[in-house]
């Protein structure tokens, strides 16, 4: 007999595995906020999923990198016979020393610009190609007629073919003063640098005797030699090749436009600073023999060679560097007192003065 606080319920039917898998992907699909708004899920395509890179596979940069190690690797195969040339002049000539620390800095001014180049699209011109083919053929002819120099220029045209071929003209628009800065490692034939230097001797030896009379010291001049008065007696200085200051005019012509180039100014103001080097180098150099005969003068003439001597000429690259941050400033003070960098700042100013005034 049934009891009154007895309450009988229907037992739910057994459901089967693929009801019950429903079921709980219907659960899951009503919590889910996404799910009511956007309907039933639906499963993940493949193209949807994030990439997976496999186990020590490589990155799309490292081709990239292999693709440099491998050009650089071909271009120094090609040019081994040149470097070792040139590393012969930069370690046994001293006018020409400079040369060991122009790659670090052309290096340096492709830094610069790092970013950039990386920002820039890689627009591939086969005019690159052709320059490529015209500067191998040409290494390879100078060298088989034994023309080192015009063996040196032919690498000039590689780098810029290179350049255009593998990454397009906006590029090089940047890298031509970087490729063009390796000039300064290259010496020149003896018979221009014979032309470079003799001129040189004249005008340094014509400074220097201009120059000591500031230091109450005589002198007179005979072609390159300059004859000092010391007492009753006179000593002659003679500006020999290696004092014609085309080491100085090299070293601080290359180091004035790595300054140049390093600052923010316009294009203009860039090659003005970098041209202002030569004059100030030939002065600074003149400045060097005149400081020379005074130390003949005071301290005797063990001190105006030697070791002494190329001592002198290193200590020339303050005033030098002093004359250069003096044009700097100069430049600076005249572009604020007669130029506008900022046309709408000036019209804005036209426009605040005129409503004061009225």
């Amino acid at each position: 007999m049934q009891r009154p606080d007895q309450v009988y319920t229907t037992a739910p039917a057994a459901l089967t595995a693929p009801q019950v898998a429903g079921q709980a992907s219907g659960q899951r699909a009503a919590a889910s906020p996404a799910a009511i708004t956007s309907g039933p899920a639906r499963p993940e395509s493949p193209a949807a999923q994030p990439p997976r890179c496999a186990t020590g596979a490589a990155q799309p940069g490292a081709a990239r990198w292999i693709w440099m190690g491998l050009l650089a690797a071909g271009f120094f195969l090609l040019y081994h016979i040149n470097f070792e040339q040139l590393l012969s002049v930069w370690l046994n000539n001293p006018n020409f020393s400079l040369g060991l620390a122009i790659g670090p800095l052309a290096g340096w001014l492709v830094y610069l610009h790092w970013g950039r180049l990386q920002q820039l699209p890689v627009e591939r011109q086969a005019l690159g190609l052709a320059l490529l083919v015209f500067g191998v053929a040409s290494q390879v002819l100078f060298l088989v007629c034994g023309q080192i120099q015009f063996s040196h220029m032919s690498m000039f045209v590689v780098l810029f073919g290179l350049v255009l071929w593998l990454l397009g003209w906006e590029h090089l628009k940047i890298l031509w003063l970087p490729i063009c800065y390796l000039v300064f490692m290259i010496n020149p034939p003896q018979a221009l640098y014979v032309k470079l230097t003799t001129p040189l001797q004249y005008i340094s030896a014509s400074l220097g005797v201009h120059l000591l009379p500031l230091f109450g010291i005589q002198a007179v001049r005979t072609a390159t030699q300059i004859n000092i008065q010391t007492g009753t007696q006179w000593q002659s200085l003679n500006v020999a090749e290696a004092c014609s200051g085309i080491r100085l005019l090299t070293a601080f012509f290359a180091l004035a436009i790595i300054l140049a180039y390093s600052t923010n100014r316009p294009v203009w103001q860039k090659i003005v600073l970098a041209l202002w080097a030569l004059p100030v180098a030939i002065f600074c150099n003149g400045l060097r023999v005149s400081v020379t005969g005074v130390l003949l003068v005071t301290l005797g003439p063990q001190w105006a060679r030697g070791s002494t001597h190329a001592d002198v000429g290193l200590l020339m690259l303050a005033p030098a560097l002093l004359l250069q941050w003096g044009l700097a400033r100069l430049i600076d003070a005249v572009g604020a007192r007669w130029f506008v960098e900022d046309p709408a700042s000036a019209r804005a100013a036209v426009r605040t003065a005129g409503g004061a005034g009225t």
